[in-house]
């Protein structure tokens, strides 16, 4: 009976259920009846709700580890068909390292009956959404020995949320330890190679090293290395001749060399450097480079690099700044130790190392307080000053940690200051109320980590705004709505000339016909006055509706949700974009009997604005005749209103398809598009619950697939009158 459930899947068939059978028969499934016909057991008709409710993706193997029946959720979580996935092994889908755990962790369940194992793993969804995590759980099935029922709970914004937390705290962790290593106390003989590990470790670097400058008998500068750490498997350089001597400053574009001596970073790909040097990293297997300059006395002594040979990615501003930083103490630590003749100055700058943390908190972009005893402020950083809306740092010094906090949250701010005292790693609070000057409460990501500070432990805690994000979001939400407002005006003026065109010229007519006369009008010039009226009065009507879909458009109030006829939003999009799509294509519009769904009209507005927009710049202008944009609704199986959107333009290349969704990816030209179109599309409609996919060929067209959720049924008219209501 796999058979029957795989066809099922294929037909998204809704109603198949799993029904375990005992003995050697094998896993099979049953179609039941709709939970709407009569006759439907309660039991089926709870089983098909609960697929189309749960988040959760339901799943069952048979004794050989295969598929035999998948929950409908499995869809939104991966990007891939049920159907595509009956009867196939479920360790495919895992990533190639998980796949041996996620192997063990089935076969356990296999072979207990009374606990389900539960471990966290990454999955490969389809092209275009990137690897994802998910907590699997699973169970042995008593009464079918061999087979394994289980769920896919996906934890993706979890996990990546802890790892942006996790590499901050690990920066900042670093950090330390490397302004530590500098000071006078305890500064190793070797330098550099107390140095390139630990950075190496945190920057995730393939390989980190340290070239010292020097001049050739002919005064030409040059470069040689001198220290080297190498990740697992990554040959070193060290030995390498050509890494000895190297004219530096020729080997960099003259931009390149100028950021150096400025005492700026620089990073590239290999193809962005010049070919002296392009040829020697590609050899290497570099990807990509950082470099960053140490300065001695206000001179360029060398420079400490990082190279990635993984993956051709930069690092970013943040990482940049905290590396840079411990660049400028590993050039205060050359200072001292390379001029004997400016001992004093340097001894007296490599006191101020000694509250390098303090450095470190003033340039950290996130908000950070220093503390001491029992939560009393030692230091802040100006970002903390600002998120809290204060004038100065000193209104805030020698007050309580607690005094930051809502009355009612310092309990479970107290809990957090005592686990960072105690445990031997940093210690974590998700979404903090924090209170600003002017009363306002704000949310933030607390991480907090015990340091010394002039030789007597303090903690260290970083606040992550969640607020600031939020409202950036909504910034380039509108943004983006008045980019498209920008590329409709012309067409938004021609629809606005034409009825107001034609209500002007009855008006003329009008104040001739019944202007001072020596007559009173005819029973047919009345009745012509009335057509006349009549057709003004459409004009104006035709621009009022217009009025009214810019007023929609370009409202800010986007948190309120209510039940929306997306016809209706169809139809102002297609009017609102009918110039634009007029020269390239027919629109055609193929709509279904569909009920209202849950959500905000602006919003969708917004979103089939951006992809009919979309379709019609994939269609070149002048073949109107040959192409068109198809908009088509229906009811899906699964009870959601589908709106499609179908071109027949130039289609999406494979390696474009994967990245349509992230920020700032536009393969337009510059100006003319701002990459941020359909990000804010898959943010608008996860937002309100629903999915957005994507499918295209080269020369064949693109089709879009927006799935929302059906918007609850009114509450009765008579529920506020009922007793007790």
């Amino acid at each position: 009976m796999a058979d029957e459930q795989r066809e099922a899947g294929r037909e998204d068939a809704p109603g198949t259920v799993p029904e375990p059978c005992p003995g050697d028969c094998g896993t099979h499934a049953t179609r039941m009846p709709p939970a709407s016909v009569p006759g439907a057991s309660v039991e089926a008709q709870r089983a098909r709700i609960l697929d189309e409710l749960l988040q959760d993706v339901a799943f069952q193997l048979d004794a050989q580890g295969r598929l035999s029946f998948l929950g409908k959720p499995w869809e939104r979580l991966t990007g891939m068909l049920v159907a595509s996935w009956l009867d196939r092994p479920l360790v495919d889908v895992f990533h190639p390292e998980d796949r041996e755990r996620a192997r063990r962790l089935l076969d356990a369940a296999a072979s207990q009956r009374s606990l389900a194992p539960r471990e966290e793993l990454r999955i490969e969804a389809a092209e275009g959404r990137g690897t994802r995590w998910v907590a699997l759980s699973a169970r042995a099935l008593p009464a079918a020995p061999g087979e394994v029922v289980g769920t896919l709970v996906d934890v993706t914004s979890r996990r990546r949320a802890e790892e942006a937390v996790t590499t901050r705290e690990r920066y900042l962790e670093v950090m330390v330890e490397v302004q530590r290593r500098m000071m006078p106390h305890q500064r190793p003989m070797d330098l550099y190679g107390a140095v390139v590990e630990p950075l190496g470790h945190v920057a995730d670097a393939s390989r980190v090293y340290v070239f010292e400058m020097h001049r050739a008998p002919d005064g030409t500068l040059l470069a040689s290395q001198r220290a080297e750490w190498c990740a697992p498997g990554v040959p070193p350089n060290l030995e390498d001749p050509e890494m000895h001597g190297l004219p530096l400053m020729e080997a960099l574009h003259p931009e390149q060399s100028s950021r150096l001596m400025r005492g700026q970073p620089v990073q590239a790909l290999p193809r962005g450097f010049p070919d002296m040097l392009a040829p020697v990293l590609e050899a290497q297997g570099v990807k990509s480079v950082l470099l960053l300059p140490l300065h001695v006395h206000g001179q360029l002594f060398g420079v400490i690099g990082f190279d990635n040979c993984r993956e051709a990615r930069p690092w970013g501003p943040v990482e940049v700044n905290l590396l840079s930083g411990a660049a400028g103490a590993l050039s205060l630590a050359l200072e001292q130790r390379t001029d004997n003749a400016l001992r004093m100055r340097t001894e007296t700058t490599l006191r101020r190392t000694e509250a390098g943390v303090h450095l470190l908190i003033e340039a950290f972009p996130d908000p950070v307080m220093v503390h001491v005893g029992d939560g009393v402020l030692l230091s802040v950083n100006p970002a903390l000053v600002q998120y809290l809306g204060y004038r100065d740092a000193a209104e805030l010094m020698g007050r309580h940690v607690l005094e930051l906090v809502r009355p009612e949250d310092r309990g479970a701010a107290q809990l957090h200051l005592g686990q960072a005292l105690e445990g031997q790693r940093s210690a974590r609070a998700v979404e903090m109320p924090l209170v600003r000057r002017d009363g306002e409460v704000v949310v933030a990501d607390l991480v907090t980590l015990a340091v010394v500070v002039d030789g007597a432990p303090a903690r260290v805690t970083v606040a992550r705004d969640f607020t600031e994000r939020k409202r950036t979001q909504a910034q380039l939400m509108l943004t983006d709505r008045m980019a498209s407002m920008g590329l409709l005006a012309a067409g938004i003026a021609h629809e606005l000339n034409n009825p107001l065109a034609y209500v002007l010229s009855n008006l003329d007519f009008l104040h001739g016909t019944v202007g001072p006369r020596s007559r009173p009008l005819s029973h047919d010039e009345l009745l012509e006055c009335r057509q006349v009226l009549d057709d003004a009065r459409e004009g104006a009507e035709r621009m009022r509706q217009i009025v009214r879909q810019l007023r929609v458009f370009s409202r800010v109030d986007d948190g309120k949700e209510e039940a929306v006829d997306v016809h209706r939003v169809l139809d102002s999009v297609t009017q609102m974009a009918a110039s634009t799509v007029r020269a390239r294509a027919k629109l055609v519009k193929e709509y279904g009997e569909v009920p209202p769904v849950q959500g905000n009209e602006g919003k969708l507005f917004q979103v089939f604005l951006n992809l009919v927009i979309n379709a019609a710049h994939a269609i070149d202008e002048g073949q109107s005749e040959s192409n068109e944009i198809r908009l088509t609704t229906f009811l899906d199986d699964g009870g959601r209103v589908m709106v499609v959107v179908r071109d027949t333009g130039h289609g999406i290349p494979p390696e474009h398809l994967r990245r349509i969704f992230d920020p700032f990816f536009t393969t337009k030209a510059s100006g003319v598009g701002t990459g941020l179109g359909l990000s804010i599309c898959d943010t608008i409609v996860n937002g309100m619950g629903g999915h957005i996919s994507v499918e295209s060929s080269v020369g064949a067209g693109t089709t879009f697939r927006v799935a929302l959720n059906v918007a609850p049924p009114p509450p009765p008219k008579d529920a506020a009158r009922r007793p007790g209501a």
